[in-house]
């Protein structure tokens, strides 16, 4: 169970919304398929409430503010389907300017436009500008394109690694707007009065490198991105995200990036990140060899490629290097660990065990 309070506040005001706009909040709950009812949540007798009835409950309060905004507007709204199908098109793009391109271009495709987006560029900041086609003249188109601009920063944050507090969303509403309550759609800073809904962020983060795989993306979609009252995709540790930038680099080309690059990647300066990396008890020099012992590993134990070829795979410029660190590293030379890798899976065949 997720505790009580903060989450059962939340819960109660989205359903209040829910009824602002002529909603039925005992709807929302019946198609949620939980057992209380709001009178359950207002009196205090509901105080604690399961991850997965968090999940199913936003979902279906999304749903039904999307769709009556949809009637007053009318235009379609995105479906979950959509959502998710837009996401397996962006992640495999390699920097956030390319999941932006192909997010507008995801847009485009559509018959019906839900969406126009577009990147601008201006001193240093970039915006992505997210035109929903809306009227924005009532409190459920409001609320619509708020939980958009979530989730779109939620999802830039996590597939960067860095967290959604680095983006700030400006939305085509009146000041009045302001006095809403909205945490329990967003949290971060917000802006009003702008000529078009925007993500505002430092221009450089456009090169920023992917740092998620489509196996991390189908244990996302599994609640994401209903899991707003639950809790916020994680973020990535400096270390895991520097860890994963070389590991990426030497599948993808067997070039390691050099430190300016790799700060650049980062966000960072090359002193700011050595540093920030030595307060967590790690260098450059350990996460890059943690990558290339990896795949290293993974090649003399599955593949046939001759120790040459992996060598440069694992971003070394000669065989004699690779022979050195790999024998530092596991105490044995290449040849010898392949051996012993292919006598462990022969053994293990016969007597029908699996390797873990």
């Amino acid at each position: 169970m997720i505790d009580g309070t903060g989450s059962v506040v939340e819960l109660l005001k989205l359903l209040q919304k829910i009824s602002r706009i002529g909603g039925e909040p005992a709807d929302v709950l019946r198609k949620a398929g939980v057992r209380f009812l709001p009178a359950d949540i207002e009196s205090g007798r509901v105080t604690a409430i399961d991850r997965a009835q968090l999940v199913a409950i936003y979902r279906e309060a999304i749903v039904t503010i999307g769709g009556h905004s949809s009637r007053l507007d009318r235009k379609p709204q995105m479906h979950p389907d959509e959502f998710r199908l837009m996401c397996h098109c962006i992640i495999t793009c390699r920097t956030l300017e390319q999941v932006i391109e192909r997010q507008a271009a995801f847009f485009r495709t559509r018959l019906e436009k839900i969406s126009v987006m577009r990147l601008e560029r201006s001193e240093g900041t970039a915006h992505i500008l997210v035109d929903t086609l809306r009227r924005r003249t009532n409190l459920s188109s409001f609320l619509s394109d708020l939980a958009g601009m979530s989730m779109f920063c939620r999802l830039y944050g996590w597939l960067l690694g860095t967290g959604e507090h680095v983006f700030s969303v400006g939305l085509a509403y009146d000041e009045h707007y302001a006095a809403e309550a909205v945490s329990d759609f967003f949290s971060g800073e917000l802006a009003f009065g702008c000529a078009v809904n925007r993500i505002s962020l430092p221009a450089h983060m456009l090169a920023m490198p992917i740092v998620r795989t489509p196996d991390d993306l189908d244990r996302l979609l599994v609640d994401f991105p209903f899991d707003f009252l639950a809790a916020s995709p994680d973020s990535l540790a400096l270390t895991d995200r520097v860890r994963t930038l070389y590991a990426m680099a030497l599948a993808r080309d067997g070039r390691l990036p050099t430190l300016d690059h790799l700060a650049a990647m980062t966000g960072r300066s090359p002193s700011s990140l050595r540093r920030h990396l030595a307060a967590g008890g790690q260098s450059i020099r350990s996460l890059r060899e943690e990558a290339q012992r990896g795949l290293a590993t993974e090649a003399l134990a599955v593949s046939g490629r001759a120790i040459d070829e992996i060598a440069l795979r694992c971003g070394f410029r000669d065989t004699g290097s690779f022979r050195a660190a790999f024998r530092r590293w596991t105490g044995v030379s290449p040849a010898a660990y392949r051996r012993a890798r292919r006598d462990e899976v022969e053994t293990l065949g016969r007597t029908g065990e699996t390797i873990s």
